[in-house]
């Protein structure tokens, strides 16, 4: 597969990458090459459903799957960059990374893919080990790491949206920021905070039982370890807190606030962040002890019972432990309680040498509708229009949208309805012409505006086709209200139209040819030379122009039409994904304030004709 610049100069280069598994000081592989060998390795497993003793477990794989397919394992995926010897070249780099290990080296991979929570025993979803003989299922964490993967990297798994559209999937996950040299995650104060946050419910903490009322009169209520959960209540939201009320040896009534189990709150870190092992949970709590924000309650371990210790030192020699087992319990400090309610600096943040960001996902199912399908159209691709109503309010708004921290994380796939998310920003820009003209120059300057491009001129095909006429034929039974030469001249323009689109973007050789799945680009490339082939047509070359039109059938156009807009669903995935956060990056770095931003932005909707800003991104 080939990319080309603007000018239709490209050149591409292949390298094969085949390495060793870094692993950290725990022996564990890093964190980032566990997410990708995971996703690998699920992409390529067939989830289907297993049987064992009687019961039949759906989209699950069994331990002889994972140790065949980790045998040998391949993953190829292209970056394009710009040569730095001629910024007119569009220099492609393909790495294909190559996993080959033995069986009990599989099975140890597999356990360490449980550790971190990404799969679970089908059977048993509270065991903890991987079994030589095991049926086993995706986890929600799973799920969001799979997705992820799946956006970044622009991966056509269909086989997979069965999986997406059963089970249920990790809505927010917190990603936290690592180092180099050892894959340890980067401590200081503001990321913990972050984490504790999240992990404390911010604002509305996450209460299992009542909380407890002052005006109430005092009754025992010591805290329970398996509570019955209320209907509607969501771990996702924080770790589950319970008010205990109880006699002191004077025999006083104490009230505490917020308690918790230690256990729990570990396997709440595992469930909800990128920690990899309980020991890593754990450090994070010890460091929460540290910093004040949270402090050992109760224990009241019996015989038998097991309880781990994880101590940490601070840079200023400052030490803490957590303990964490059965009936060991812990409780939010007031400090703790405060940086909860401060949620300003919510979000990604960035501290004294680390990020903790937040990626947020949303079922496959859903994303089968085009995310961009709301969006109305506003231009052809070639040219946008600049609504002269454009108003104040509407600039508050974008303002309003693009505010948050400009560090916060733009991978996979921020589906979540929610202001800030990657997918609802891209809409945004899309929706207003100034903003999309700003980020249809920084695509420009980063040589990938042929996708922005797509996706204008297929939005544009779609209003065409649905407005009138013939084309919807099988779909709609309108009165003729034209006549039949009218209809066909309609019809005549419509395949053009579609074979404009396939011609620029799409087809082998074509002067913007858009950098996607292949299986994508394949299925069209194989209809279009089918169709012309049923009506008798010789492939046009790709850029030509002329010629007579091929008399394609309105079924045909129409299911061009399905075709360009699975490919379009791709762009929206990969601009919200990987350009969406830098853009807003690049805006945040622009050495002007954001009134003088919008005033800007506010002039250019009152002047039709401005062809956009003449910054540079790069």
């Amino acid at each position: 597969m080939s990319t080309r610049s603007r000018d239709g100069e490209a050149r591409s280069r292949q390298q094969q990458s085949s390495h060793m598994l870094k692993t950290g000081r725990r022996g564990n592989p890093f964190c980032k090459d566990t997410h990708d060998l995971f996703a690998t390795l699920m992409v390529s497993l067939d989830l289907s459903e297993r049987t064992r003793f009687f019961r039949t477990y759906s989209n699950a794989f069994t331990t002889d799957d994972a140790a065949a397919n980790l045998a040998s394992l391949r993953f190829s995926q292209s970056n394009r960059t710009s040569d730095p010897n001629d910024p007119q070249r569009i220099v492609t780099t393909t790495t294909t990374t190559t996993f080959s290990m033995s069986r009990e080296i599989a099975k140890g991979i597999c356990q360490h893919f449980m550790d971190a929570r990404l799969i679970e025993n089908a059977a048993d979803p509270s065991s903890s080990t991987f079994k030589d003989r095991g049926i086993y299922q995706i986890t929600p964490k799973g799920l969001h790491i799979l997705e992820r993967f799946i956006t970044k990297n622009g991966i056509s798994a269909d086989h997979l949206i069965p999986v997406f559209t059963s089970q249920p999937i990790c809505m927010k996950l917190l990603h936290l920021e690592r180092r180099q040299n050892d894959d340890d995650i980067h401590i200081s104060r503001s990321v913990i905070e972050v984490v504790f946050r999240r992990f404390a419910g911010g604002r509305t903490p996450n209460y299992v039982t009542e909380a407890y009322d002052p005006r109430s009169q005092p009754v025992a209520r010591p805290f329970s370890e398996s509570v019955r959960t209320p209907d509607g209540f969501d771990r996702a939201n924080g770790i589950d807190l319970q008010d205990v009320v109880e006699k002191n040896r004077a025999g006083q009534v104490v009230v505490v606030k917020q308690v918790f189990s230690a256990s729990a709150a570990v396997d709440w870190l595992l469930n909800y962040s990128t920690c990899c092992c309980r020991e890593e949970a754990a450090e994070l709590l010890a460091h929460m002890v540290r910093y004040g924000l949270i402090a050992f309650y109760a224990e009241r371990a019996r015989a038998g019972d097991r309880v781990t210790v994880v101590e940490v030192t601070g840079a200023s020699g400052q030490s803490a432990e957590y303990r964490y087992g059965p009936r060991v319990l812990y409780r939010i400090t007031d400090e703790g309680r405060l940086a909860a309610q401060n949620t300003a600096a919510e979000g990604a943040v960035a501290g004294s040498g680390g990020k903790a960001t937040e990626t947020r996902s949303k079922d496959a199912s859903k994303a089968a509708t085009p995310a961009g399908r709301s969006t109305p159209s506003t231009g052809t691709g070639t040219e946008d229009e600049v609504n002269a109503d454009g108003s104040l309010a509407t600039h508050r708004g974008m303002r309003e949208l693009f505010k948050s921290n400009a560090n916060e994380s733009g991978g996979a796939t921020s589906w979540a309805k929610d202001q800030h998310s990657t997918a609802t920003r891209l809409r945004a820009i899309l929706d207003e012409p100034a903003w999309r003209a700003l980020f249809r120059d920084f695509l420009r300057a980063n040589y990938c505006d042929e996708n922005l491009a797509f996706w204008l001129d297929v939005n544009d095909f779609r209003r065409r086709f649905s407005t009138t006429s013939s084309a919807v034929g099988a779909s709609s039974k309108r009165k003729q209200a034209a006549s039949a030469s009218a209809m066909e001249a309609h019809q005549q323009n419509l395949v053009a139209a579609a074979l404009h689109i396939y011609n620029t973007y799409l087809a082998p050789l074509s002067p913007n040819e858009l950098n996607i799945d292949h299986n994508l680009r394949a299925d069209v490339v194989n209809y279009v030379n089918r169709s012309l082939a049923e009506v008798g047509v010789v492939k046009p070359a790709p850029g030509s122009g002329g010629g007579a039109i091929p008399p394609l059938r309105a079924t045909q156009v129409q299911t061009l039409l399905r075709q360009y807009e699975r490919i379009q669903e791709h762009i929206f995935r990969l601009l919200a994904t990987d350009q969406v956060p830098r853009f807003i990056r690049c805006v945040h770095s622009i050495p002007f304030s954001y009134p003088y931003m919008c005033a800007v932005l506010i002039s250019v909707s009152c002047d039709p004709v401005w062809a956009g800003p003449n910054l540079s991104w790069l």
